[in-house]
């Protein structure tokens, strides 16, 4: 007689077995929907046009005193801090799902040696962030004359 050796239906942290595969796949869910809670990595856009290069980053929720931009050594940098309000934590509020991510970010992205970092111009509105990052203008070849 031959047995099957069906594997056994996996414990949550407080020791309980999920009583059906539906309950598995919510349990699943419900952590992967958590994991990332506490990381925020904002979407980055990068573009180039003839005169410039703009990079646009998706920043709902945060301010623009929360945003530094920096450029070293040819490398923007973006970087900041999407926190949780104040408001958001008032009048008995329980949360019971939270998905957006929060948290610490960075960003960087290396420039080609034909940006002047001198003319950077960026805003902020909606929640986007918009950086235009001018070329320098092309310089043409001296003739040098023969005498």
């Amino acid at each position: 007689m031959l047995t099957k050796n069906f594997p056994t239906m996996p414990e949550d942290q407080n020791g309980n077995r999920p009583e059906s595969f539906t309950d598995l796949m919510d349990q699943m869910f419900d952590k992967m929907s958590t994991m990332n809670r506490d990381r925020f990595v904002p979407k980055m856009d990068v573009a180039e046009t003839d005169s410039t290069f703009e990079v646009t980053l998706a920043l709902p929720g945060m301010d623009k005193e929360d945003i530094n931009i920096e450029i070293e050594n040819s490398v923007l940098t973006v970087s900041g801090e999407r926190s949780w309000k104040e408001e958001e934590k008032e009048n008995g509020r329980r949360y019971h799902r939270v998905e957006t991510g929060r948290g610490k970010f960075s960003r960087a992205l290396s420039l080609p040696n034909i940006v002047d970092s001198e003319h950077v111009d960026a805003t902020f509105t909606n929640g986007e962030l918009h950086i235009t990052i001018p070329k320098l203008e092309e310089k043409t070849a001296k003739k040098i004359e023969i005498s």
